[in-house]
């Protein structure tokens, strides 16, 4: 599976120190071994290596809307983004590495690096629907035209970033804009309620691994989900000290112990003021 990590702060720090400095930071997470603490068993989920695209958005100063990076060589060879990174401060920052199965029907594509944005919005995904393509048409007619006309990749990843988006109120969908943390908690069930139905309706056997993360800017919201009662979705750590919440696939540091094991079908809300608070997916 994908790896990815999200950083934020009261505080600006240089992109750099966070994607390449910790001793196991998202860039060296990319080729390192696993690295799952407080897991009962190896995640067998995990890849040895992530090198089919990645992608870092960030927002900065007063400005409302994210920006992107992506990229489509290994990250630790990406001479660009090891130069821009030293010299970009940032406190809501998402980057993702990206893996997908061999011979997979999704493509090694820009177009398919996470995180996808709209207006203030990023979102990224670590995880598979077993039978997307089977249901994919289904979507397409859900969608309206508008939000249909954003879709560049063929990842099931972006498609549900779709199915968000079409959810989100009008007026918010064309200006962009803040939500309310319990709005935007209940709009990230309603779309894993929307994603499950497509899927049941087609495969009441399907597997859905959805490790979301959703940021308007100000709250953002991540979840850790599988819907197999005997295997256990890619692992998924917070950590909160000082100024800082961080959220991760593996730990960014080895031996800490102020990282944590976010459970099975449970979500993690960070507000503006840096509270966290942790619930159960309830569907």
């Amino acid at each position: 599976m994908c790896r990815w990590f999200l950083f934020y702060s009261t505080d600006q720090i240089i992109m750099k120190d966070l994607l390449c400095k910790p001793n196991n930071s998202l860039i060296k997470q990319s080729y390192k071994k696993p690295y799952s603490p407080l897991l009962d068993v190896p995640n067998n989920r995990d890849h040895e290596i992530n090198v089919d695209g990645f992608g870092i958005g960030w927002y900065f100063d007063n400005n409302v809307n994210p920006c992107k990076y992506l990229g489509l060589k290994p990250p630790w060879n990406d001479i660009n983004l090891i130069n821009i990174s030293k010299f970009i401060k940032t406190h809501l920052l998402f980057g993702h590495i990206r893996a997908i199965k061999p011979f997979s029907k999704s493509i090694v594509h820009e177009y398919n690096c996470h995180p996808f944005s709209y207006k203030n919005f990023l979102f990224m995904h670590n995880g598979d629907i077993s039978n997307f393509n089977s249901f994919k048409k289904d979507v397409v007619t859900y969608l309206n035209n508008d939000i249909y006309s954003i879709i560049r990749g063929n990842t099931d990843s972006e498609f549900c970033f779709a199915i968000f988006l079409n959810m989100l109120k009008k007026k918010i969908f064309y200006n962009g804009g803040f939500l309310t943390p319990q709005y935007f908690k209940n709009l990230v069930l309603r779309v894993f309620k929307k994603i499950i139905n497509f899927s049941i309706k087609n495969d009441k056997n399907a597997s859905l691994s959805l490790n979301f993360a959703f940021t308007d800017g100000r709250t953002i919201i991540c979840t850790r989900f599988l819907n197999k009662k005997n295997e256990e979705p890619p692992s998924l750590y917070y950590y909160k000290k000082n100024n800082n919440v961080i959220i991760s696939s593996e730990p960014i540091e080895y031996e800490d112990p102020d990282w944590n094991l976010l459970d099975k079908n449970n979500l993690i809300i960070i507000k503006k003021n840096l509270k966290i608070s942790i619930e159960p997916v309830l569907i």
